[in-house]
């Protein structure tokens, strides 16, 4: 069954792999959209040493570090309030990174989910230009700098 959107998957240094799908808030049985909501900030990041990006077009992007390494995983969007209960919400885009210095350097993959496409870059956690996202809440990451 294909769900339409893009899914992170992690792995630890012990071969264990961790998919979004195992940490939604209601359990589903395949990794289709629910509604349901996974908790990032709650994913143990200790022994972390490679994060993946599963797209709906079946590619994928990955980034890999020894442990130590910061990973980060952010989904880029808008609500829209409308009246009697007319609005709706709407990813733009799901990123997923590893910082690579101090300095907040990251490399990074995104799913573009208006253009349908996987797309690669380098950014800066103090200043994402990516989306115009700007400074990265660090502590809602699991990132300690």
């Amino acid at each position: 069954m294909v769900s339409g959107r893009s899914w992170w998957q992690c792995r630890y240094s012990d071969g264990r792999v961790l998919s979004e799908w195992d940490t939604m808030t209601t359990k589903i049985l395949l990794p289709i959209n629910s509604g349901s909501t996974s908790r990032w900030e709650t994913v143990p990041k200790d022994h972390m040493v490679g994060l993946r990006l599963l797209c709906p077009n079946g590619r994928a992007g990955e980034v890999a570090a020894p442990e130590g390494h910061k990973f980060l995983q952010l989904k880029v969007g808008w609500m829209d309030v409308g009246l009697g209960g007319q609005g709706g919400r709407a990813c733009a885009a799901h990123i997923i990174g590893v910082v690579r210095d101090i300095s907040g350097h990251c490399y990074c993959w995104a799913w573009d989910t208006g253009k349908g496409k996987l797309i690669e870059f380098y950014d800066n956690i103090y200043n994402m230009q990516y989306q115009h996202i700007g400074r990265l809440s660090l502590e809602v990451q699991g990132i300690k700098i």
